[in-house]
């Protein structure tokens, strides 16, 4: 990400030095804050020092402590903010200069003349020179990096872009990545090359699931499978599993889940992948009823969770945070009917999704999030809420089509089922209905 800013570095400490103030004037030790916020006494001390910044949940936690009303979180929210702003120009810049980069070198490169015809005599001097041709590379370690953090920032904007766009830059990157495999390149570049268009592959299938597109979604998996199978590379075979586990749960073929799952996990048992296995296995025994089945491999997955590094960028797609954990419980409670905990986890989600100006980061897992909590309303018998936090719901322009319909379903037959002839339902069932012309006409209707 590169070296913080001064701006920032001082803001950072600002903020520490506030905590300090807060917690001394609540008359509590810092090992006494540690116990509230669920961290150790280093912890603290390294916060209000200004050389860790602390997550979301650690500063909801010290305002409450501290008795700040508020006035710490919001502090860190701004803090945040600028942060994120910090960060943004500068991924900004690096992806400018990357591209740039790229396109020098597209245009100034050119296949090397390796010549195979080894003389009778070859002289040393000859067979230098023939080696070093062999050698040659129209790639190198620099194009290689700039590429990885290419890949990494599209990754990164899966949860908010707009789909189209998003895959467009992907195919692009992935036209540039081909024309330097038809060129001269060493293997070691070759195998990073294609674990790069692997990712690219990965993420275009997502889109492409999300917009309907089912038969395209698969051949992209298909070609990540088979990149992730001659590199050797775990994670990407592991993701294809997961990819298929998803685009089983959503497509009603429930019993497939677990194997996927189980595949999937086994491909790269030591990577963070296998939590998000676990969550697409707990949401299909969730599905199918099976109540006690779906605490197990929440309790497996979180304690899995716990022993993975927070990753550096855990907006990227590929990767899993603790943060992520509440939306995949929140939808497996919500099925079990397990209501209150559905709507703590749901409101975290919404917490978690919201940037400084109230608008969404993840708007496809908040708008599940409001599907979420008008399920709560109907079993509370609140109409009225319902409609509401449906309409808000499927206001966003950001869906996953396939995900968005299981759950309107869902929430369809609940309805159906505790208030069958109420009219009152139309303010529900009408936005579905029209929510699911839309997918169909954007989105599925356009499958080849």
């Amino acid at each position: 990400m590169g070296r913080e800013s001064e701006e920032l570095s001082e803001k950072r400490k600002l903020l520490g030095k506030l905590l300090a103030v807060y917690r001394t004037a609540a008359g509590l030790t810092q090992l006494q804050l540690a116990q509230a916020t669920f961290c150790d006494r280093t912890t603290v001390t390294h916060i209000e020092g200004g050389r860790a910044r602390g997550d979301e949940k650690f500063w909801k936690a010290a305002d409450s402590h501290c008795g700040a009303d508020g006035g710490l979180f919001a502090e860190f929210r701004k803090f945040e903010a600028v942060k994120q702003d910090h960060e943004t120009r500068v991924r900004e810049t690096a992806l400018l200069e990357a591209r740039a980069k790229a396109e020098r070198l597209h245009t100034t490169t050119s296949p090397a003349r390796v010549t195979t015809e080894v003389p009778k005599q070859a002289i040393p001097q000859e067979t230098v020179e023939h080696v070093r041709r062999l050698y040659r590379t129209d790639v190198g370690p620099g194009t290689i990096e700039h590429l990885h953090f290419a890949a990494e920032e599209l990754c990164c904007e899966y949860a908010w872009r707009d789909p189209d766009e998003l895959k467009t830059d992907a195919h692009q990157w992935l036209r540039y990545i081909s024309g330097l495999l038809g060129g001269p390149c060493t293997l070691k570049e070759h195998r990073e090359l294609l674990v790069i268009s692997g990712w690219l592959l990965l993420l275009i299938g997502c889109v492409e699931y999300d917009q309907g597109r089912k038969h395209q979604a698969e051949h992209s998996r298909a070609a990540a499978f088979r990149i992730g199978k001659d590199t050797g590379h775990g994670g990407i075979i592991a993701w294809t599993f997961e990819m298929s586990a998803w685009f089983a749960l959503t497509q009603g073929n429930l019993g497939s889940v677990a194997a996927l799952a189980a595949a999937g996990s086994e491909a790269a048992p030591n990577t963070s992948v296998v939590v998000q296995l676990a969550a697409q296995s707990a949401k299909a025994a969730a599905r199918m009823g099976q109540r006690e089945t779906v605490h197990r491999i929440l309790d497996e997955g979180y304690r899995s969770l716990e022993r993975h590094d927070r990753p550096s960028r855990p907006e990227n797609h590929f990767v899993i945070d603790p943060q992520k954990w509440d939306f995949y419980a929140m939808d497996c409670y919500r099925l079990v009917g397990q209501n209150q905990r559905a709507v703590n986890h749901a409101r975290e989600v919404l917490a978690i999704s919201r940037r400084a100006d109230g608008s969404d980061k993840s708007p496809m897992r908040a708008t599940e999030a409001r599907l979420t909590l008008a399920m709560a309303s109907l079993r509370q018998g609140d109409l009225d809420s319902a409609a509401e936090w449906t309409r808000v719901a499927l206001s966003s322009s950001r869906k996953s089509a396939e995900q968005l319909v299981m759950i309107a379903d869902e929430l369809e037959e609940e309805l159906h089922t505790l208030f069958p002839k109420d009219p009152a339902a139309l303010a529900i069932t009408e936005p579905l209905a029209q929510a699911r012309l839309e997918l169909k006409v954007n989105g599925a209707g356009h499958e080849g």
